[in-house]
């Protein structure tokens, strides 16, 4: 039996993550919740930061490693403005920011490849949620008008005021970290071991020792 491209699994795996972002918006539009109440917490707790360190660290293509979380990510930013009936929910000017600092976290899971460990993922993890906090919040501070001044003072008040949210994204990315590489793991060692047990089986086509 061989063993199957990663490819498919691990785009799976990806799109399965941004469909646990998406499901509370989905619920939301068949009325069993009200989105609203919920939204601030699933942007901090939310898969998609780890999905971008993982597409990065297991795409064999470059490309790849980027397209599919970036796509995973778009499709889910149409979808909530689609559920939501107001495109500006998923589609909105911190978009570039945002999947700029996801970029950043794509290329530090391409450095897993070179050395993969868990203390390696855990400082690529640590490294990616620190790039993205402090990526947004600098663009949040940029756009906003009135919430914060624009002096080193407001930025300073901008940053403060994101920790909170700052703890989500780390417990988050540890949360969807373990369950994405964890899973994979146990993926590949579960066809490993058919792969072997297959391998000392005899053909049922070889004649048998007279």
């Amino acid at each position: 039996m061989k063993i199957p491209s990663r490819f498919l699994p691990v785009a799976a795996m990806i799109l399965a993550a941004a469909l646990v972002r998406l499901m509370p918006y989905i619920l939301g539009a068949l009325g069993m919740q009200d989105v609203r109440d919920v939204t601030v917490f699933l942007w901090s707790f939310s898969p998609i930061s780890a999905l971008f360190l993982f597409g990065g660290a297991q795409f064999a293509e470059r490309r790849w490693a980027y397209l599919v979380p970036l796509a995973a990510m778009l499709i889910s930013d149409l979808g909530i403005g689609l559920l939501m009936g107001d495109m500006r929910m998923g589609i909105h000017p911190m978009i570039p920011a945002i999947y700029g600092s996801y970029a950043v976290i794509v290329w530090l899971g391409t450095r897993l490849r070179e050395k993969r460990g868990v203390l390696a993922i855990a400082g690529s993890a640590l490294a990616g949620e620190v790039a993205f906090f402090v990526i947004t919040n600098f663009a949040d501070w940029v756009l906003q008008t009135g919430t914060y001044p624009h002096t080193l003072a407001g930025l300073g008040a901008c940053y403060v005021a994101g920790i909170p949210f700052f703890r989500k994204l780390l417990i988050s990315m540890a949360v969807y970290a373990v369950a994405l590489f964890g899973g994979l793991a146990v993926i590949e060692r579960r066809f490993a071991a058919v792969s072997r047990a297959q391998a000392v089986m005899p053909s049922s086509n070889q004649p048998s020792a007279a």
